[in-house]
């Protein structure tokens, strides 16, 4: 990827992405520092980039649908 490519996360978005990650991580009772809190981290920021504008309640719900249907597919 190009430099040029990136783009960083104002402080307040990146806040807004921290609050939902440790939303989520709380909910399932995940380690924080585990490959799934990984995947979940992936997940925000990817979600948070997807939806522009996105409050805080609506990324958290984003994120909570993808994990819920993700675990109907493999559970």
């Amino acid at each position: 990827m190009i430099l040029s490519d990136f783009e960083f996360l104002a402080p307040e978005n990146l806040a807004l992405c921290q609050r939902v990650f440790d939303q989520v991580c709380a909910d399932a009772d995940i380690d924080r520092a585990s490959i799934e809190a990984e995947q979940i981290a992936a997940a925000v920021l990817n979600v948070f980039q997807l939806l522009p504008g996105a409050t805080e309640t609506e990324l958290l719900a984003s994120i909570r649908d993808r994990r819920d249907a993700s675990h109907k597919r493999t559970g």
